[in-house]
């Protein structure tokens, strides 16, 4: 059996392919597959593949319709050999060590996911990003993966982690496949809920494209609105499994983070997004006065933020009155050089 399936996705990236699937063929880590789907591009991006692929019999190439990047994965995962997968966005690339180390320690405990570090990069400059928000975990079971992704401890992208391909068949994971944005939010949702055993580690492998223009990820359009459907897949998913009363706490936390935080700047900037985000989170009818994770979060602000962000959490006119007067007042006390 192949080790890993290195499956790629790839929409209209004619500029970005070669180095990423060039960095999958160097793979110290010989024992691989690397299948590229084409998820329909209009650009020279399948011309491109077909010209790597004839350096080396380890790629496969599934030329399809346009799907969107889930479909495209789960066409890949369907024709994979692998022991392990680990899913890589086309305009991406891999540390030529990523294979081997992943796939050693993910047989150290015959772990099902094994979440990993990685790099924002425009290419130049590159960042450390975090898989998990406050350390390192090892050997995570039951529903730890679980509870650490619905709180926003585990980073979600599927870019990071290693996945056991028989964890994926055998529990019948489900892609969602009719979401644009937030889909890894929710798959890694749904691995979690079949209690993977799981670890993470610090080694920065994946190295994530920032500069592209036509990213979703970078993109401000009303594409975030899709992360509604992603909450409400999270949520039925629960239901379905007999799960959501009792990861009630975790769940509302998580729709309030990714409905309404990471939009707080859109909603406190007053432009056209920002009432429509509100009413997505208001919509949900979720109380969070009592909920830890909130609470601890939001301790982490100064009071003045705390009072701003409790208040436009639960009435966005008044909300947004101190958010101008609070504006008004610090470009008052720039003016006469006084410190806030």
């Amino acid at each position: 059996m192949v080790k890993v399936s290195f499956i790629v996705s790839a929409y209209n990236i004619q500029d970005y392919i070669s180095k990423c699937v060039q960095s999958l063929m160097n793979q110290t880590l010989e024992d691989i597959e690397i299948i590229i789907v084409n998820d329909g591009s209009t650009d020279n991006t399948f011309s491109e593949i077909e010209k790597i692929t004839k350096e080396d019999n380890r790629i496969e190439i599934i030329d399809k319709n346009n799907e969107g990047v889930m479909r495209a994965r789960e066409t890949g995962y369907e024709q994979a050999n692998g022991e392990y997968i680990l899913f890589v966005d086309g305009d991406d690339w891999l540390d030529e060590n990523a294979a081997e180390k992943l796939y050693e320690k993910a047989k150290e405990k015959d772990y099902d996911i094994v979440s990993f570090g990685f790099y924002f990069t425009d290419g130049e400059k590159k960042v450390k990003g975090i898989s998990v928000r406050n350390d390192l975990y090892d050997n995570l079971k039951g529903d730890n993966f679980l509870v650490m992704v619905l709180t926003n401890k585990i980073y979600p992208p599927l870019w990071s982690k290693l996945i056991k391909r028989s964890f994926i068949k055998s529990n019948n994971v489900v892609f969602p496949n009719f979401i644009e944005k937030a889909q890894d939010l929710a798959f890694s949702c749904s691995l979690g809920i079949h209690y993977p055993n799981s670890c993470v580690i610090d080694d920065c492998l994946y190295y994530y494209f920032t500069s592209r223009s036509t990213s979703v990820t970078n993109t401000m359009s009303p594409i975030i609105f899709e992360v509604e459907k992603a909450v409400s897949f999270i949520r039925k998913q629960l239901k379905f499994n007999n799960m959501l009363k009792s990861y009630k706490e975790e769940f509302d936390f998580l729709a309030f983070y990714h409905l309404y935080w990471v939009n707080r700047r859109l909603i406190y900037d007053n432009n056209k997004f920002s009432k429509p985000i509100y009413k997505m989170w208001k919509s949900t009818g979720i109380d969070l006065r009592k909920n830890k994770y909130f609470n601890h979060l939001i301790m982490k602000e100064s009071f003045k933020a705390r009072v701003i962000i409790k208040m436009i959490i639960y009435n966005y006119t008044l909300g947004r009155l101190i958010v101008n007067f609070h504006g008004f007042y610090i470009n008052i006390l720039k003016k006469r050089n006084t410190f806030v």
